[in-house]
């Protein structure tokens, strides 16, 4: 007989996630309305931002902040290299041109000398990511930004909850996007959310996320080549219930990643995740570099034999064949990133 597998995550429901389903059912009103804007209120009110937009996606929320940004054509925009491929594809989808940044292998977040590096007259925005729910070095990041006259958007997918230097990510650049897939913090199925403090920002992306429409008297009047870009209520119900457990989620955790850091400290092939002072993070993953020789795959394999799931930390997107074919790069160009992800 199989062993029982340990999941790789498990979302933590309830029956009051199926009540606030059902509620919603019973109403009739199941696209955007009154439950998404409870939602975006709560995630606001948390993070600490005025404004929060739900999307169908942290990847709509991405493509949605650029396109309000009106990044296009002509336009780079810096992303980490270690990265989902979200990141870099909806810079792509705008027509812009993605600058893949290396990594630092000790943090997995954005190397600053790099960064800084890669900045020309052609860059309009940086998309930091909180790789696994560790905040990048924002202050470095922003007086970056700053000095050279570029947007910040935080992806956040992961770290809704972390903190740093006792801020919450999410509210440390013009915009932050966050995921409610259901391998992160908290879930509504599928799902996104953007915030912003930036009032010409937030009336760009209320325009832009439902069709570019402006509603007059029985009517729209579509002044923008919009998205259909909305969350649905169900999603929005889940949502709710799911930010009141948002605390005791993330410190969960992070009782376990303590715990993961216990049992595996003696373990020398192994070089494992930690806390920094500056940052409280969320520990979405808990990922590991192991020892050159030893093959990852193999290992993978073995686990999951054992009754224990587990995968690749995310991608070096250098490495991936739609960068090296449609950009030329080779596999190490991005030394960091590289080390990461083989």
């Amino acid at each position: 007989m199989d062993k029982q597998l340990i999941r790789l995550c498990r979302p933590w429901m309830s029956w009051e996630e199926i009540v606030a389903v059902k509620g919603v059912l019973d109403t009739g009103f199941l696209t955007q309305g009154p439950k998404t804007e409870e939602f975006e209120r709560a995630v606001a009110d948390y993070v600490g931002t005025r404004y929060a937009f739900a999307t169908s996606s942290c990847t709509t929320a991405l493509h949605l902040s650029l396109a309000a940004l009106g990044i296009g054509s002509g336009d780079d925009v810096l992303v980490p290299d270690f990265t989902f491929p979200a990141t870099a594809n909806v810079v792509i989808q705008q027509g812009a041109r993605p600058i893949l940044v290396d990594v630092n292998p000790k943090t997995y977040n954005v190397d600053i000398g790099d960064l800084r590096k890669k900045y020309t007259t052609k860059t309009k925005a940086v998309i930091p990511v909180h790789a696994f729910g560790k905040p990048a070095w924002m202050d470095e990041i922003n007086d970056f930004a700053h000095n050279a006259g570029i947007m910040v958007i935080e992806d956040a997918a992961c770290a809704l909850g972390a903190t740093y230097k006792g801020r919450q990510c999410g509210n440390l650049g013009d915009l932050g996007c966050f995921s409610f897939h259901p391998r992160k913090i908290i879930t509504t199925g599928e799902g996104g959310m953007i915030t912003t403090n930036n009032d010409e920002l937030a009336q760009k992306i209320a325009l832009l996320r439902s069709h570019g429409g402006i509603r007059e008297d029985n009517r729209f009047r579509f002044v923008a080549a919009g998205f259909n870009y909305r969350m649905s209520d169900i999603n929005a119900a889940i949502g709710v219930v799911q930010m009141a457990k948002l605390d005791h989620l993330v410190d969960a955790r992070r009782h376990l990643a303590h715990r993961y850091n216990e049992c595996l400290g003696g373990i020398p092939v192994l070089t494992l995740p930690s806390d920094e002072k500056h940052a409280r993070q969320t520990y979405q993953s808990f990922v590991v570099l192991l020892q050159k020789g030893i093959d990852r795959d193999q290992l993978i394999r073995k686990m999951r034999e054992s009754g224990v799931e587990t995968t690749i930390g995310t991608y070096a997107l250098h490495t991936e064949q739609f960068f090296e074919k449609n950009y030329g790069y080779k596999p190490g160009y991005l030394p960091g990133s590289y080390e990461c992800a083989t």
